[in-house]
């Protein structure tokens, strides 16, 4: 192979494609923020693999505490999630969702506001898992008129701060000791500060809750609460 080749691919490739992307760097410092977030609370939190390990970490855990709590999961997409909350689950659960995508700009990533819009197609879902297609303002309040009892599991795959602060302040009254909470972008991207971490934080400074982390995900970005006494 001709040495001027080689030597053109290698500059295009290191200049262009690694010393001038800064969208690397910016990953890369979310990352080790994201870890020494993780050291600094890990305490008696678990490190699971993947957002399904700690899936079914969280509801071993909501079982155990509060086996006669309601189960949702607020995001759900193609219902991937929603499918594995339902089958390991066993009983009812009900997936939020607008399926219009999403409703602002999600700053920190590439994703404009519709993205993931599902174009009115509803996700298949087994029959033990009830959908609930709309905003979350307009829906939760619906729910929580018929339904009674505190929440058991909830995740959260709202992506955006306002989205996932609108569910928590709707569901503030039903969130109380061994709830067990599943945030799916917590942590592990630029401004991950400024979303489902951010709202959940402002969460409990403004309700004085106490909850522990029960484990991370280390390889994307999910973590696992349960509230406390």
């Amino acid at each position: 192979m001709d040495n001027r080749f080689v030597g053109k691919l290698y500059r295009r490739i290191v200049h262009k494609y690694f010393v001038q992307d800064m969208l690397l760097d910016l990953k890369l410092a979310a990352k080790q923020d994201s870890v020494a977030y993780i050291q600094a609370h890990l305490g008696s939190a678990m490190l699971m693999p993947d957002r399904y390990g700690l899936l079914n970490l969280a509801i071993d855990a909501a079982k155990k505490a509060t086996p006669d709590g309601f189960v949702a999961e607020f995001g759900v997409a193609g219902g991937k999630t929603l499918r594995h909350i339902a089958n390991r689950w066993g009983g009812q659960v009900h997936g939020f969702d607008s399926f219009q995508g999403l409703p602002e700009d999600w700053s920190g990533t590439a994703e404009r506001a519709g993205r993931f819009d599902a174009k009115g197609k509803l996700p298949a879902v087994p029959a033990n898992a009830k959908l609930h297609p709309g905003w979350f303002d307009a829906t939760v309040p619906r729910f929580l008129a018929g339904q009674n009892g505190q929440a058991a599991l909830l995740h959260l795959d709202a992506d955006l701060y306002s989205s996932t602060k609108t569910v928590l302040d709707l569901l503030a009254d039903r969130i109380g000791p061994g709830c067990v909470i599943v945030f799916d972008e917590y942590l592990n991207y630029p401004s991950w500060r400024e979303h489902e971490y951010k709202a959940f934080q402002e969460f409990i400074q403004a309700t004085s809750r106490r909850y522990r982390y029960l484990g991370f995900s280390t390889l994307q970005g999910q973590a696992a609460v349960q509230m406390a006494d």
